[in-house]
């Protein structure tokens, strides 16, 4: 569940080459529009964790150390995207005084990348076909090993990959549990709040004579009024407005 509750900003893998590279790739199935804005989130948040680890702060007179910074995207979902995107670009029309450029990765090829893709596409066709099951992952490590995706490693570590995406899919139930509840009980809560606003114009009307219509459109609005968070003493104002 502390994935799904979690609010802090955190990208998928980033790291440090020999101090010089600070390297932020962000795996995704879905295109995002907003992905070079998160990275500009992941570089400021990255920068400040590396400022504290390196006994450094930008608030002494002397100029800071700081890594070089890449970014990649890692896609491998099936809409057609550039190659490179652009802070700058995406927000600014170009006319910004800054910008902060991403290489998007989304070739099936003989790389490292590249073949992590290709596992990634298996996997969503797998998927589709055996959903959340142990079956999608066995099949899915299978098919990649015949095509030498990743083969080397998932010859060598077939039961982690498995176990850790059975993982995976209990990670994604219980995400999909939680928004199914959570969507429930605001369903719940609106129907008691309209019930409520109903009930309260209902008496009130029929209190002061007041016409059917006339009381449902006080319900709707009473209704309304409490959906919005308004304060009681105003809800109560309009009611008495109403009577006049």
């Amino acid at each position: 569940m502390e994935s799904v509750l979690a609010h802090t900003i955190y990208n998928d893998l980033g790291f440090i080459v020999k101090d010089r590279f600070v390297l932020l790739v962000e795996a995704q199935s879905k295109w995002n529009d907003n992905m070079s804005l998160r990275m500009l989130f992941y570089l400021a948040e990255t920068y400040r964790r590396y400022l504290d680890d390196t006994k450094q702060s930008e608030h002494y007179p002397k100029k800071v150390k700081l890594p070089v910074p890449d970014f990649y995207v890692v896609y491998t979902g099936d809409k057609k995207v550039p190659e490179e995107i652009s802070l700058n670009d995406d927000y600014f029309g170009g006319k910004a005084n800054i910008d902060l450029k991403v290489k998007i990765l989304k070739e099936v090829n003989t790389t490292l990348y590249g073949q992590y893709i290709g596992f990634c596409k298996i996997f969503d066709e797998q998927f589709r076909i055996h959903k959340n099951s142990i079956r999608c992952a066995e099949e899915t490590v299978r098919i990649c090993i015949d095509r030498n995706y990743l083969s080397e490693y998932l010859k060598n570590h077939m039961k982690e990959v498995i176990t850790m995406m059975a993982r995976l899919f209990d990670e994604e139930t219980i995400r999909a549990s939680y928004e199914m509840a959570a969507r429930e009980q605001e369903r719940i809560r609106f129907e008691e709040i309209k019930a409520e606003g109903r009930a309260e114009g209902i008496e009130e009307g029929k209190a002061e004579g007041i016409k059917e219509g006339e009381i449902q459109n006080i319900s709707k609005t009473i209704s309304f009024m409490r959906e919005q968070g308004l304060p009681e003493e105003m809800i109560q104002l309009y009611i008495a407005k109403s009577k006049e």
